[in-house]
């Protein structure tokens, strides 16, 4: 075999195995958009699912304000967090939500809080007058306060 032959063999060798991996390449690029893509589309609707529970079913605008500041409704009864300066993290946020503050005037919003589970480590019997209120809209269900907490955390918190 003469070297230009040789040459030409390796050419068309390396051609074709340099095509596949290209095409591997495109395909894991595409691939990896996609994947992206529809992680976003899903965070998307997580944090919608709970942006209209915030601002509709638990109605925590009207105590938070719609921007979460704190400047709710004039009618509300004040002195709500500012949830731009929270300092709570995700489990916290949700502890928070689901059993309210005893002796305050943040609402529990997990139906049975101090009933069947504890909150801070009490029941609701051994709190007396200090125990959380009842919301004034509806309770929400574990996943509807974790939805809320996403949403808080996506548009509010360190913003």
């Amino acid at each position: 075999m003469s070297s230009s032959s040789i040459k030409t063999a390796e050419r068309n060798a390396v051609g074709p195995v340099g095509d596949s991996h290209l095409r591997r390449s495109i395909v894991f690029a595409i691939g990896a958009a996609v994947f992206f893509l529809a992680m976003d589309f899903a965070y998307a609707q997580d944090t919608s699912f709970g942006q209209r529970l915030f601002q509709d079913k638990a109605d925590c605008q009207f105590c938070h304000g719609i921007d979460g500041d704190g400047r709710g409704d004039p009618r509300s009864p004040g002195r709500a967090a500012n949830l731009h300066e929270t300092l709570l993290n995700r489990d916290q946020l949700i502890e928070v939500i689901a059993c309210g503050r005893p002796g305050t005037e943040m609402p529990h919003f997990d139906k049975y809080a101090y009933d069947d589970t504890d909150c801070y480590g009490l029941k609701g019997k051994n709190l007396g007058n200090d125990a959380a209120r009842d919301p004034h809209s509806t309770s929400l269900t574990k996943r509807e306060i974790e939805a809320v907490v996403d949403y808080i955390l996506a548009k509010f918190v360190g913003k």
